[in-house]
Formats: C-alpha cells, structure tokens, sequence
C-alpha cells in the first residue's frame, strides 16, 4: 500500500521583523486552488498583505486577504501568496493548495544540479 499524503510538514517563513522559519503540518488539499493560513497564524508572523482575493467554497463565496510568504518543502523554498481565513476549528493551520502542489511536482521531475533527483513530497 502507498503513503499517505493527507498532510505535510513544512516550512514557513516569517515576515516584518519576524524573519525565522517555523514548522507546521500543512493539510493537501487538491480542491484547493491556492494556499491558505490561519489569521491568527499569519498576523503572528507578520506576513505581508498583498491584496484579496475572491473565493468560492462550502460556505459560498467570500473575500479573502492575501499574503504574501515563503514555503520550504524538502530542499526547496517557494514564494507564495495564501489566503487569509479562520482556521482555528481546522486540523491544520495551513492548507497546500493545487497551484502549489503543481510548482512542486515539477520540481520533482526536474533534473536536480546535484545529481541526485528526490522528489519533494516524499
């Protein structure tokens, strides 16, 4: 039987004067078209707004901030922006959304300068 990839740990970095990186389990999401984080999660490390964003979910459509961050998976950093919503009933503080997923699988399937060619999301 294969893994499981219901959730992933990575790293997030901080924003403003909170530059550090912090590790959280982020939910996969395929439904999702982008990234999303917890408000209170985002407001604690300072991350940018960059504007909003409409989108449709269960609960209809809403108008979402953005952010913009950085999101280390494996040996890779990726610039990103994710919406802003209340995730506090959630299991994980942070979703990885399709848009993401996708920018990481193709850096799995590129070949790596190393040599080496491990893909991110094992």
């Amino acid at each position: 039987m294969g893994k499981s990839f219901d959730s992933k740990w990575v790293s997030l970095k901080g924003g403003g004067k909170r530059k550090w990186w912090i590790r959280l389990k982020a939910k996969i999401d395929t439904g999702a078209s982008r990234c999303s984080i917890d408000k209170k999660l985002a407001n604690a490390l300072g991350l940018k707004k960059v504007g909003e964003i409409q989108v449709r979910n269960a609960m209809g459509k809403q108008t979402r901030q953005l952010v913009e961050a950085k999101i280390r998976i494996g040996r890779t950093t990726y610039d990103v922006e994710l919406s802003i919503t209340d995730r506090t009933e959630l299991s994980c503080a942070m979703i990885l959304g399709k848009e993401l997923i996708d920018r990481v699988n193709q850096n799995s399937l590129s070949p790596q300068k190393s040599g080496t060619n491990v893909p991110q999301f094992v």
